[in-house]
């Protein structure tokens, strides 16, 4: 199973709602209940298998975002910046909006033959126009704050997003064809 939500565009093409990446906005487009994908077939085989619209934001924009996110809730509230980092270095601390989407990429690669990448929100019309939706876009979960990080806490994020960084650096264009991370 995919470990994030999908949903199907109006040409047939497959999207997946990626947290801190057009989530809210995307899911008002689409409505509906959003579906985890299941494997069907064997890896080998073309059936059931389909095309991929992945959303990329830059891993410090989509780490701030998050963290504000995330602060509405009591839970983490009290939580510093420093210590969520903190917890996900030491993976004491799982929460999906900050999953790294190296993850989500090396699952779709079993689920889909092609998988196209776009930045952003640079990207996000050309996305949705690739879907064949030319609809209105609504901008929810707008932040009202900007979170200022630490040149010490972009390192951090940096190392810990490394795949990221390197994924979200290598889109030229929008729909650029994922293949296979370098070793």
């Amino acid at each position: 199973m995919l470990p994030i939500q999908s949903f199907k565009y109006p040409n047939g093409k497959y999207g997946a709602y990626i947290y801190k990446s057009g989530y809210q906005s995307t899911s008002a487009i689409f409505g509906g209940s959003p579906q985890h994908l299941r494997k069907k077939g064997c890896v080998d085989s073309d059936d059931g298998r389909s095309v991929l619209l992945l959303p990329i934001r830059h891993p410090v924009e989509r780490f701030a975002s998050g963290v504000n996110t995330i602060r509405k809730n009591k839970k983490y509230a009290g939580y510093s910046v420093n210590d969520l980092i903190e917890m996900l270095e030491q993976n004491t601390f799982r929460n999906l909006h900050f999953m790294d989407i190296a993850t989500v990429l090396r699952n779709a690669c079993f689920y889909f033959d092609d998988i196209h990448l776009y930045k952003f929100p640079e990207h996000y019309e050309n996305m949705l126009n690739d879907g064949e939706y030319y609809g209105e876009i609504p901008h929810h979960n707008k932040s009202d704050k900007t979170l200022i990080l630490t040149d010490s806490q972009k390192e951090r994020i940096s190392r810990y997003y490394a795949k990221d960084f390197e994924l979200f650096d290598s889109i030229k264009e929008p729909g650029q064809k994922f293949y296979f991370f370098k070793i």
